[in-house]
């Protein structure tokens, strides 16, 4: 049987004993960001999960998977969805991506990544949505230290999507490598380089700040910051991305990005690697 994890701990507190009990397992004194909203001691992370299901029995939260930092092993990363009944035997769905430090046998601080346009409506015991992952992924053949994924990282973003240099971020990515947006999945290497194009051709002054990374073996989490500018338009926002997947070797094998896509730098003018979509109002 697997390790429990703080949160298969957090999920059974929520789901069996509500709200307040969730929040009796973190520090008086933690902090909830969701989707960059702060929420600041027991208190006010309580009234949180109440807003979203009150009642025990109300919500569900199935951990796809949870690893912690080889370095740093307070710190971990999950992926989850969590189902909240809404009436009539209905049940609102969404994904996200989660961070949280586990200190001392207690929750010191938690970020949630909402994936908004995961959003659906299921039925109590369906089955977790099936995930875009690469054919076959290769046993490692060695921890990569932390040096080196920032390295390969920093070079994917700044030397590659910032610059429109297609061959440098292919060079990142394992053949079959997959990344999965809010908006869409991209396939291997052919997919991956109309994508870089395309944002260059729409996007500029790119720039990415790393605030954490978390790193299993087998799994990697970066939280950054990604800004950029629209040059069709002049605006320019940021956002924090939480992006969890595969990195083996120096390459990217699987990578999914989980931010607010409704105030996202790449969708304020509802456009996704330079696609016009019609369904963003």
């Amino acid at each position: 049987m697997a390790e429990a994890t703080p949160f298969d701990a957090l999920a059974y507190a929520w789901q069996f004993g509500g709200p307040d009990h969730a929040a009796s397992l973190c520090h008086p004194d933690a902090t909830w960001i969701v989707d960059g909203r702060p929420y600041h001691g027991r208190a006010e992370i309580g009234a949180y999960l109440r807003s979203i299901a009150g009642a025990p029995g109300g919500v569900r939260v199935l951990v796809r998977r949870a690893f912690h930092d080889l370095r740093e092993p307070d710190w971990w990363v999950a992926e989850w969805a969590v189902r909240v009944g809404v009436g009539d035997g209905r049940w609102r769905e969404v994904e996200q991506g989660v961070m949280l430090c586990f200190n001392a046998g207690q929750i010191t601080h938690l970020r949630i990544h909402n994936d908004h346009r995961s959003f659906r409506d299921v039925e109590e015991d369906a089955p977790l949505r099936e995930e875009p992952w690469p054919p076959a992924i290769p046993p490692r053949t060695r921890d990569m230290t932390y040096d080196e994924i920032l390295a390969v990282h920093y070079r994917h973003v700044l030397q590659g999507w910032a610059r429109g240099d297609a061959e440098t971020v292919v060079s990142c990515h394992a053949p079959q490598s997959v990344i999965q947006t809010s908006f869409e999945v991209v396939r291997g290497h052919d997919q991956l380089r109309r994508a870089v194009e395309a944002y260059y051709e729409n996007y500029a002054d790119t720039v990415v700040t790393v605030h954490r990374v978390v790193y299993s073996g087998d799994y990697l989490a970066i939280h950054q910051t990604w800004s950029c500018t629209n040059r069709k338009t002049g605006v320019r926002a940021d956002d924090h991305d939480l992006n969890i997947g595969v990195m083996q070797d120096g390459r990217f094998w699987r990578w999914r990005e989980y931010y607010d896509s409704t105030k996202s730098a790449q969708t304020l003018e509802q456009t996704v690697f330079g696609v016009k979509r019609a369904d963003d109002r």
